[in-house]
């Protein structure tokens, strides 16, 4: 199963979307575009489709609320409400998913379904509100598709949803666990640690011994990859390296660089993605990262693809990877900021480039040219010296 397709309404810094999706995008666009927030609405899907301990009121509350998840645009367009609406691809079937979330009126302003609706094939398996939900408007609270008891006919979609995963490995953030000695659950990796301490020990050994075969590659003078638990019982990461001692050198996460702990966390994320597919998020990996290795993402991420079958969508600055000759302009999606809220366009969509995509000029020049800001003097004079 993959997205084929998705749109929706006053999500964040978008008043619309409508975009096509194959196996992998990239998402290109100037800071503040809503780069994040595009891969935010999949954590959002998979988010409502946790049932126990997740859910609509949850998935939205963890994001500051309606009023900090809906669109500045709201009020104008769809009533204020927000619309999600998925279609996906699994074989022969096409499934729809089709969400609308509405402020609780009475003054609660909790977060209720206005309707959800399940297709497949084109027929029409779900539609909320039903008369159920007429007779007990707290039902509305939640969507059917985070209840086991409420979604056996569509379970696959709240599966496929759960599988998404999300990489953003902030290097300082599992520094300060160490120095905090508390283990988070945030977005940032402070669990990245207590995850691969989590596995049965088999299935540890041989996902960081792929690992270390990659670092091997490309760390200098690095030979070896493990994990340690210090008498507190805090596990940790213990790289060898080889110097002109007979024994390794020992560094542990605290010491490694920026780069080598992104790169670690990327793999990691790689090869404990499920094997029964899903989708993959990751947030500009080439962060810290040198360009010989920013190169040669998109044929590690096509490996990835290839053996677990994972739809990736990422954000990206990195004229590396949009360069890649395997990269089709159908596969990156251009944002940019309009007085009417983010547009987000396929770049084989957009008229104003096609000479040059078809000049085969280097998709990173014509990806430059549509979002780089025009005037950045005001940046240059705000230091000078006055």
């Amino acid at each position: 199963m993959r997205v084929s397709h998705i749109r929706a309404s006053n999500w964040r810094n978008f008043k619309q979307l409508d975009v096509a999706i194959g196996d992998r995008l990239f998402v290109v666009g100037p800071n503040a575009s809503g780069k994040s927030n595009f891969l935010d609405l999949f954590r959002f899907l998979g988010d409502v489709a946790a049932g126990s301990g997740g859910g609509l009121t949850s998935a939205v509350e963890k994001r500051g609320g309606l009023s900090k998840v809906r669109s500045l645009f709201a009020r104008n367009h769809q009533g204020g409400r927000l619309v999600v609406d998925v279609e996906l691809q699994d074989g022969d079937v096409t499934w729809r998913y089709l969400l609308k979330v509405r402020g609780e009126k009475g003054g609660r302003n909790r977060p209720v379904v206005d309707e959800e609706i399940v297709e497949r094939n084109g027929l029409v398996i779900l539609k909320r509100p039903d008369e159920d939900d007429q007779q007990d408007r707290e039902r509305l609270t939640q969507t059917h598709l985070e209840q086991i008891g409420a979604n056996q006919q569509f379970r696959a979609l709240a599966e496929y949803f759960g599988r998404v995963r999300y990489f953003n490995l902030v290097p300082q953030v599992i520094r300060d666990q160490l120095t905090l000695g508390s283990a988070g659950t945030d977005l940032y990796g402070s669990a990245f640690i207590a995850e691969i301490n989590a596995l049965p020990s088999k299935t540890q050994a041989a996902r960081l011994r792929r690992i270390q075969e990659a670092l091997q590659s490309a760390v200098p003078y690095f030979e070896s990859l493990k994990l340690e638990v210090d008498p507190a019982g805090r596990p940790h990461l213990v790289a060898g390296y080889r110097n002109w001692r007979d024994t390794l050198a020992r560094q542990s996460e605290a010491e490694f660089s920026d780069g080598t702990l992104r790169l670690i966390g990327l793999l990691w994320t790689l090869v404990s993605a499920p094997t029964t597919g899903g989708i993959l998020l990751l947030e500009e990996p080439e962060l810290s990262l040198n360009s010989a290795i920013v190169r040669t993402l998109p044929s590690v991420l096509a490996m990835a693809q290839r053996d677990r079958s994972t739809q990736m969508v990422l954000s990206t600055h990195a004229p590396e990877l949009l360069d890649d000759e395997g990269v089709l302009p159908n596969e990156i999606l251009v944002l940019r900021v309009t007085k009417d809220g983010t547009s987000a366009t396929l770049l084989s969509e957009i008229a104003d480039v096609a000479d040059e995509l078809a000049a085969e000029l280097p998709t990173s020049e014509i990806v430059d040219g549509l979002i780089s800001p025009q005037d950045l003097s005001g940046l240059v004079k705000t230091v000078a010296a006055r």
